[in-house]
């Protein structure tokens, strides 16, 4: 067996490229290099199959990120779908390009989803043939009745290449194309396919197209409708890159009636200000410099709680330390019973220590009557990186306040065993086993997770023995009853990396197997553990679905439609730059 060494596994997991072994094409479809070859136009095959190279180039052996190089070529062609601007994505389609149609199919089977969604799978079998132009026109057929495109992936989701001269890949694709119909419900085309590619003057074009399986989802109307400018929340910031906004603090949010008039307020902390919307019969109105809250800014996780027990709602800010200066403590403000805040200099000790404070949690571990604070300490990348991508161990304690009966906080962590070396970045508490006390489940970045089973205010990590460590790179967590069994569920939102995946199944037979199981873990995305009538948990595989949210952060859970069952929302994506690959 092949020995690698893990640290080249992960540089190449954040590169990201790879190949898979295969047949040689037969020569007669084989991509040509003469320049001829490239003024003429073939007639079109009968048939598309793309064989898999025989003599692939191996991962550790390209010379130039090839398949990141056409993954790039494919979500800037895919920017060019987005904008139907079908003229420029010409471009990106050999003058010998020869693919399966991806419209006109007839249907094999139309399904009704929940939610009055219709769902309609083709016949993908004999698809028509057709050069670049008409294949274009068939795409834009598909999205033309949509009033608006939300998104259009061409993601590559495999890649292997072929050794020597001519110089071609093979690539699975997964299109997903978004966006909202005629009467504003969604619609969604879903398809899967294989790609050849080569290059044309330096330039990586697709010349072969394969469909594999299509299928369209729409629903008439609306679920959800945006409201937020015409609400009053509609802020729109720098984008990211441009000066203003170039900060990776990753800001949260909090609700609460801050004034005690039955609306639902909203603080928002944000780089250079925040931002505190006041709810009233005619909107919101943004007022957190008239009630106090407006600084300091560049805040992360927040929440609203009533820490002294007077019947109005507090608000604590954590923050995190930039690595330039001495960092911003948690922050504690106290409101007046009219919804106008205080800032109390110290934080009753909340700010008696630096905490890399990206989410906070609330809950009473000791059951004496007062609200406590779990803050989740992370790390400081400005100062020091994560020292391992599958255990890190350098990252900020974590605090646990506890509330000496509104007067002040104490932080318990290290005597309960909380405080650790993670880079912990969200938490949930939750009384998950019913005996009556509260219960803490911690997502680490860079590692496993934390369940602290709480033994009447006292701490015992018990993840491993209930199945629930989930390695990886924990962003979000969140208890609810998503089957309805009467028991509370683990939702944990993770990051998931297609790039990552294509590289690590090319190295299933040559890694050991528990440490190619965790990395492939890092890259697998969100995760479901329902709880057995045992206590422990079990992991829902990921074909059930609910796991999705590609690049995840935080999770919300609710009964949103009011059907009786739990529906969970999972924020994602990251910041872009100036091109559609620039995340």
């Amino acid at each position: 067996m092949k020995s690698i060494p893990i640290h080249s596994v992960l540089a190449l997991l954040l590169l990201g490229a790879c190949g898979d072994e295969g047949s040689t094409p037969a020569p007669s479809d084989q991509p040509g290099s003469s320049p001829a070859a490239e003024e003429e136009t073939a007639p079109l095959p009968d048939r598309i199959e793309i064989p898999d190279p025989t003599d692939r180039i191996t991962q550790l052996e390209l010379v130039e990120d090839e398949s990141e190089a056409v993954a790039d070529r494919l979500l800037a062609f895919s920017d060019k779908v987005r904008r139907r601007d079908f003229a420029s994505a010409r471009e990106w389609l050999s003058d010998d390009f020869a693919g399966e149609s991806m419209s006109g199919l007839p249907v094999a089977e139309e399904r009704e989803r929940p939610l009055d969604v219709e769902e309609i799978s083709y016949d993908v079998s004999a698809p028509p043939i057709q050069g670049p132009d008409e294949f274009l026109a068939g795409v834009a057929s598909l999205i033309a009745p949509w009033s608006r495109v939300d998104s259009a992936i061409w993601k590559v989701k495999g890649a292997e290449f072929q050794r020597g001269r001519p110089h071609w890949g093979k690539i699975k694709l997964f299109i997903h194309l978004t966006g909202r119909g005629p009467r504003g419900g969604g619609e969604a085309v879903k398809a899967w396919g294989y790609a050849r590619v080569k290059q044309v003057s330096g330039t990586w074009m697709v010349d072969r197209f394969e469909l594999t399986s299509l299928s369209t989802s729409r629903r008439e109307s609306p679920i959800f409708v945006s409201v937020a400018p015409a609400a009053g929340v509609g802020y729109v910031s720098t984008r990211f890159g441009k000066p203003g906004n170039t900060s990776f603090a990753f800001n949260g949010t909090a609700c609460a009636d801050i004034d005690g008039d039955g609306d639902w307020d909203l603080f928002v902390p944000s780089d250079g200000r925040n931002f505190l919307y006041v709810n009233s019969p005619e909107g919101f109105s943004e007022e957190a410099r008239e009630r106090g809250v407006d600084q300091p800014d560049g805040g992360t996780g927040t929440v609203f709680f009533d820490f002294d027990n007077d019947h109005d709602l507090d608000l604590v800010v954590g923050h995190v330390d930039d690595g330039q200066t001495a960092g911003t403590r948690i922050e504690l403000y106290t409101n007046d019973g009219q919804g106008h805040f205080t800032r109390v200099p110290g934080g009753l000790g909340l700010g008696s220590k630096e905490v890399v404070a990206y989410s906070l949690t609330v809950f009473d571990y000791d059951g004496d009557g007062w609200l406590d604070l779990f803050a989740c300490g992370y790390g400081i990348t400005a100062k020091e990186h994560n020292n391992s991508w599958v255990q890190a161990t350098n990252g900020s304690p974590n605090a646990l306040f506890h509330n000496e009966g509104g007067k002040r906080f104490v932080d318990v962590a290290s005597e309960l065993g909380l405080a650790g070396n993670s880079w912990s970045y969200a938490s949930a508490a939750a009384d998950y086993d019913a005996d009556g006390d509260v219960d803490l489940y911690v997502a680490n970045d860079y590692g496993t997770n934390n369940l602290w089973r709480n033994d009447g205010g006292t701490f015992t990590d018990v993840a491993e023995d209930l199945g629930v460590l989930d390695p990886g790179n924990g962003m979000g967590c969140n208890f609810a009853d998503l089957n309805g069994d009467g028991r509370l569920d683990l939702y944990v939102s993770n990051m998931s990396s297609t790039a990552g995946n294509r590289i690590l199944d090319r190295y299933a037979d040559e890694l050991d197997p528990q440490v190619y199981a965790i990395l492939k873990k890092s890259a697998a995305g969100n995760t479901i553990f329902l709880q057995d009538p045992d206590g422990g948990f079990t992991r829902l595989p990921k074909k059930n679905g609910g796991v999705g949210g590609s690049w995840a952060w935080s999770t919300a859970m609710a009964d949103f439609d009011l059907d009786g069952r739990i529906d969970v929302f999972c924020t994602n994506g990251f910041v872009t730059g100036d091109q559609p690959f620039d995340t």
